[in-house]
């Protein structure tokens, strides 16, 4: 690992809440989690993925749920890093722990009522990023097969390339003018989701923290809790 950084896997920012699996959880939680780490509010925060890249904006999530802005993520990674024969360690470091505040920020996480809200409106834009075999419903791994009524499906796996074996998100021009073709204007609200909010949370952070657009909200239980929820809507691509 990287000199001095802490273990943290996205699935420790993650749990069972009201039923549904994989969802982020509460900020109390997130806060503790926090603490344990020893980070502070006032720290910066650097995320390492492997080679994955939704592995770190999923963890992300957690710091934005929190409120915490100063973080960022090294495209490429521990990948990349290693490639360029960075110094690695593998030595445990020695943790003292903080004491997070609580204090819940997050005005972007969106429930299948919510999103059930903006159907139709011209005004929104729901993007799906899961595989398109599975938007098109030709693969089922859920309750239903399909896609939210309405929804865009832009695979996450497109806002990422391969560069001598390192996986890095793709220049910002090249995302700005992909999304642009999507998303009308700066204004419009945008929702985005996949099956369990953890692909999501990369286009989230493409869309928000890259790309600067302000009104974008994650609907974390996603396709998972759609399609088990009969009573809403779905529709399949031929």
């Amino acid at each position: 690992h990287i000199p001095g950084s802490v273990r943290v896997s996205p699935e420790h920012f993650r749990g069972v809440i009201g039923g549904v699996s994989s969802m982020l959880l509460p900020a109390e939680v997130l806060a503790m989690h926090m603490s344990l780490l020893g980070i502070k509010p006032s720290d910066t925060v650097v995320i390492v993925p492997g080679d994955r890249p939704e592995d770190a904006t999923l963890v992300s999530m957690a710091f934005a749920r929190l409120g915490h802005e100063r973080y960022g993520i090294l495209n490429g990674g521990f990948e990349r890093w290693a490639a360029e024969k960075q110094p690695v360690g593998t030595d445990i470091p020695a943790i003292e722990p903080s004491h997070y505040p609580a204090g819940a920020k997050d005005v972007f996480t969106m429930d299948y009522r919510q999103v059930r809200e903006r159907l139709g409106l011209k005004d929104t834009v729901i993007i799906d990023v899961r595989p398109e075999e599975f938007y098109a419903g030709r693969k089922v791994e859920e309750a239903r097969g399909g896609h939210i009524p309405g929804a865009l499906n832009r695979p996450y796996s497109e806002d990422v390339t391969k560069v001598g074996g390192v996986t890095l998100l793709k220049p910002v021009n090249d995302l700005a003018g992909a999304y642009a073709r999507l998303i009308p204007s700066r204004d419009t609200k945008v929702i985005v989701h996949c099956r369990t909010g953890h692909q999501a949370s990369q286009t989230f952070f493409v869309l928000r923290n890259l790309l600067g657009y302000a009104n974008v909200s994650w609907y974390d239980a996603g396709w998972s809790e759609w399609a088990a929820r009969t009573e809403l809507p779905a529709e399949t691509t031929p």
